[in-house]
C-alpha cells in the first residue's frame, strides 16, 4: 500500500503529565509519510521540556508564551506548516490507537469518494484505563435536528481538499466547540462516514475543557447548527422535519426487522448512515449503509 502524506497537529496547554504519551502514540506508529506538528500554547508547567525530548521526531514544534485564548489558533498555526493529503488533530492528553494512521491511509486510498470519516468513539480515564467504546452514527440530518452528540474529534480525519473547501481554518474566535463548528461546515460539502474500529482515544479528566465548559460548548454548537440550517441547500432543509418524524418512528418501532421497512417507506437514501468495516477474508474494507 502506498502511504499518502498525513498532517497531524497537537496543541498543548499545561499537559506535562500527558503530552509525552500523546506524542509517543503518534511517533511510535512509524508511519513513513507523516508531518507531525506540536504547538505548545502558553503552558506554564513542564510541557516544553517533555516536547523537546521528541524534537527530532517532529516535523515542526514551537512554544508560545502568555495566556491562551483557546486551542484553535494553535491548531491553525500548526496546519500552516503542513501539506499532507490527510489531516487531523490530536489534543495533548489524548492518544492514537496503534497503527491507526495506516488504517486511515488505507481507507482513504480504497474509497476516493470519502472525504471525511470518524472511528468508534473510545474513552480512557486520567490513569489511561479503558472506560468504553461506542458507535455514534451521525449524518447531516442528525445535526440539522440538533442531535449532534457526538462526532469524536480524536477519531476524525479528512482530506485536505475538504479542509480547503470550507475555508482552510478553524474559527479562532471560539474557545470551545471549534470541532463541532467545523463539522457543520464539512456537512455542507460532504457526507460523513463511520469506520467500525477505534482510531483515537479521548482522555476523560475533570479538568477537560469539554467538561468544565459544557454549557458554553453546547451554546456554541447550537449557534453553529443555526448557521448550518441557514446555509443548507433548500431540499436538505425541507427534509429536516421529515427526518425528525423518521427518527421518532425508528425509536418506537426500531427493531432489526422493522428498521429497513421504515427506511424503504421513507425512501430517502440521504437518511442512511454510511459505514465502513473490515472484511478479514477479503483483506479489505467494505462499505455499507444502514438506517
Amino acid at each position: 500500500m502506498s502511504c499518502p502524506s498525513v498532517s497531524l497537529v497537537t496543541p498543548c496547554f499545561n499537559h506535562a503529565d500527558f503530552v509525552g504519551d500523546t506524542i509517543e502514540s503518534v511517533v511510535s506508529q512509524d508511519y513513513p509519510n507523516l508531518e507531525y506538528i506540536v504547538i505548545n500554547d502558553g503552558s506554564t508547567d513542564e510541557s516544553d521540556a517533555v516536547i523537546k525530548r521528541y524534537a527530532d521526531q517532529l516535523h515542526h514544534w514551537e512554544t508560545w508564551p502568555g495566556s491562551r485564548p483557546g486551542p484553535a489558533p494553535a491548531i491553525n498555526r500548526g496546519f500552516s506548516f503542513s501539506n499532507g493529503e490527510i489531516m487531523g488533530w490530536l489534543n495533548s492528553d489524548d492518544l492514537l490507537m496503534p497503527k491507526s494512521l495506516f488504517v486511515v491511509a488505507e481507507v482513504f486510498a480504497q474509497f476516493p469518494q470519502v472525504d471525511w470519516f470518524s472511528g468508534v468513539a473510545t474513552t480512557i480515564d486520567s490513569e489511561g484505563r479503558y472506560i468504553r467504546s461506542r458507535k455514534y452514527r451521525k449524518n447531516k440530518y442528525d445535526y440539522l435536528v440538533g442531535d449532534w452528540a457526538v462526532i469524536q474529534q480524536e477519531s476524525t480525519f479528512w482530506r485536505r481538499s475538504l479542509w480547503e473547501a470550507v475555508g482552510g481554518r478553524l474559527d479562532a474566535s471560539l474557545s470551545v466547540a471549534h470541532d463541532a463548528e467545523l463539522w457543520c461546515r464539512f456537512f455542507l460539502h460532504a457526507e460523513h462516514y463511520h469506520l467500525d474500529c477505534p482510531l483515537g482515544v479521548y482522555r476523560k479528566v475533570p479538568q477537560s475543557t469539554s467538561i468544565r465548559k459544557a454549557r458554553e460548548y453546547s451554546q456554541v454548537t447550537e449557534d453553529a447548527l443555526r448557521s448550518f440550517r441557514e446555509n443548507a441547500p433548500p431540499h436538505v432543509a425541507r427534509r429536516r422535519t421529515y427526518y425528525r418524524l423518521f427518527k421518532s418512528l425508528l425509536h418506537v418501532f426500531g427493531s432489526p426487522v422493522l428498521k429497513p421497512r421504515l427506511g424503504r417507506l421513507f425512501g430517502v437514501p440521504d437518511f442512511q448512515y454510511r459505514s465502513i468495516s473490515y472484511e478479514p477474508v477479503a483483506c479489505k474494507w467494505r462499505m455499507y449503509s444502514e438506517w
